[in-house]
């Protein structure tokens, strides 16, 4: 049986976006959950999608839901993030993450009609190492954060075998790419040198496995194409296998941008839980979903800069 309608949480967020886009043109029946508000939500929707009201952390609300569109799939992207968390978001955080999640496991596993459960993860649940990491290496979150995106992996981990519910997990090493959250790493830069700002920048020593966004959206695609999975649950690294330094990626966006601004390295503190080096070994991903990256770091940088140059023009 092939998988044909896929509900998905976290459609308007920055993946989730690019990956509705992409489902679309594949000729998927795409829901997207979106929680309620006072009054009808239409910026940013896009045509040929069943909008259905419903929040993660309402069990209720998830039952209406999946009962109104009957999903083969649910692709779970939603999540609270924070790298430092403050105390007041520790609530809400695990409300979103880790019950948010249990929560649409159960509605699925009561639907009776979901064959397959996509949930999203993050390289910060490996100890950290300067290898590059497999998915059987050490667990050890890098903050409450990954703390909560582990609890979740167990949740899926749980209903997998106790429910037969096939599951899922992408590993994303960092995202970035067109539309990404502007307070983020690569869409900060392109702002502040585009308004002649100097950024705050640590010493940009740090060397991350940086992920184009079109790539992470592949990597969805081939999970519903090499359905059904042997694996109760499975979980696959997201990543391209090569680490950069932060201070390259910077000078990169710099070079594209033609500017001839100094940068400050070192006019921030780097944080207490600072993660040196992440980089995946996707060897899993290619042989099982046959799935590998295609955009390198200098092209998407690129696509990256051009598109924010002009949604910052945009919006002035």
């Amino acid at each position: 049986m092939t998988i044909k309608k896929i509900l998905v949480t976290g459609a308007t967020g920055f993946i989730g976006r690019h990956l509705v886009s992409r489902l679309l043109s594949e000729g998927y029946l795409v829901g997207a959950l979106v929680r309620p508000a006072p009054a009808p939500q239409k910026t940013g929707r896009a045509e040929g999608v069943s909008y259905l009201p419903g929040d993660i952390r309402n069990y209720d609300e998830l039952r209406t839901a999946f009962s109104a569109f009957q999903p083969d799939a649910v692709i779970h992207l939603v999540t609270y993030y924070a790298v430092m968390h403050q105390a007041d978001e520790i609530g809400v955080m695990l409300d979103t993450n880790v019950k948010g999640t249990i929560n649409l496991l159960e509605a699925a596993k009561e639907s009776g009609c979901v064959r397959l459960f996509i949930n999203t993860s993050s390289c910060a649940v490996y100890e950290e190492k300067p290898q590059r990491i497999r998915e059987d290496d050490t667990i050890r979150p890098q903050n409450l954060y990954a703390m909560t995106k582990l609890q979740a992996e167990e949740a899926c981990s749980y209903y997998a075998d106790a429910f037969k519910l096939p599951c899922v997990t992408l590993r994303l090493f960092p995202p970035y790419g067109p539309g990404d959250h502007e307070r983020r790493l690569i869409p900060y830069v392109i702002g502040s040198i585009l308004k002649q700002t100097p950024p705050n920048l640590t010493t940009g020593k740090q060397e991350w496995d940086f992920v184009y966004v079109d790539d992470i959206v592949e990597a969805y695609l081939a999970v519903l194409k090499s359905y059904p999975f042997m694996d109760k649950h499975a979980f696959f690294n997201i990543g391209t296998g090569e680490a950069i330094s932060i201070r390259s990626v910077v000078e990169k966006i710099r070079g594209d941008l033609s500017s001839d601004m100094d940068l400050p390295w070192g006019s921030v503190a780097h944080r207490s839980n600072e993660v040196w080096h992440n980089s995946a070994d996707i060897t899993k991903a290619q042989t099982v979903l046959h799935w590998s990256p295609n955009t390198g770091i200098d092209e998407g940088i690129k696509k990256t800069v051009a598109w924010f140059r002009n949604y910052f023009q945009i919006i002035r």
